[in-house]
């Protein structure tokens, strides 16, 4: 911009469509908007999560599992 005009004045974040809210209502209204905008910002800056083992493949599913082979070989007879 040139010095003879002023830069444009940004526009509001929250505009009231219809209807007039006071004080109180607006910082409420703000309040959830920023706790939403934390929660998803929070989330992108996560690590992925680890792949979650199936409930089936859970060795404490099968405690017994493999002790025949610890066992050894039977005798023949």
């Amino acid at each position: 911009m040139s010095a003879g005009h002023p830069a444009p004045a940004p526009a509001p974040a929250v505009r009231l469509v219809r209807g007039t809210a006071d004080a109180d209502e607006l910082a409420a209204v703000l309040a959830v908007l920023q706790a939403v905008a934390a929660r998803s910002a929070a989330a992108r800056n996560r690590p992925p999560a680890a792949p979650v083992r199936a409930a089936w493949s859970r060795p404490t599913r099968h405690p017994a599992a493999g002790t025949w082979r610890a066992a050894g070989p039977r005798p023949h007879g």
